[in-house]
């Protein structure tokens, strides 16, 4: 399972954690599920999210709401979602799920993590090893990271390609998924 990202959404993703920095952010995914692949073509920031600076709450009521919305009115599914991982004083974000993340997780579910911190200097866009993202941009340093589970079995971190953001002829061959546990 691979997770490819649309110029819009690797945009939205950016926009929208840059916006709310020092605090999470939460959106939606939307996009089309092929056999071994997920395609993001548009994230949906959520207005109404409770944003605080370790964790970010939602009203399901309102996101059931915006599932149907999806489901009435566009060709596109919802595939997941995403929230940020800021820095937090001197605690360096990461793109580890947290125990929270862990018991949110919904089978066939999708989720993307982009952590944010001070950035010292300026770094391209590239794939790092595990199948994140990693850059910088307006002195912001962020990191991506997809995760997946499948039916009843464990998240699993999975690469994350995206062409416009780090070149077409840059993808190599991802990592094979990788379990990962609870911090």
């Amino acid at each position: 399972m691979e997770v490819y990202l649309s110029e819009n959404a690797f945009v939205g993703l950016l926009v929208s954690t840059v916006e709310v920095y020092r605090r999470e952010c939460f959106g939606i995914l939307l996009g089309h599920r092929e056999a071994d692949r997920i395609m993001v073509d548009f994230v949906v920031p959520y207005q109404s999210a409770v944003r605080k600076f370790q964790e970010v709450h939602m009203d399901w009521y309102r996101s059931q709401r915006v599932a149907e919305a999806v489901r009435a009115a566009t060709r596109w599914e919802l595939v997941g979602d995403y929230h940020s991982h800021p820095m937090y004083g001197d605690k360096k974000a990461t793109t580890k799920l947290s125990r929270t993340d862990h018991q949110d997780f919904r089978d066939d579910g999708t989720s993307i993590i982009v952590a944010i911190n001070d950035g010292h200097r300026r770094q391209g866009w590239g794939y790092v090893k595990g199948g994140l993202i990693s850059g910088s941009i307006n002195g912001y340093s962020l990191r991506l990271a997809a995760y997946h589970k499948e039916e009843r079995k464990a998240v699993v971190r999975v690469p994350l390609v995206c062409p416009y953001a780090v070149g077409f002829m840059a993808k190599t061959k991802g990592p094979s998924p990788v379990e990962v546990r609870p911090e």
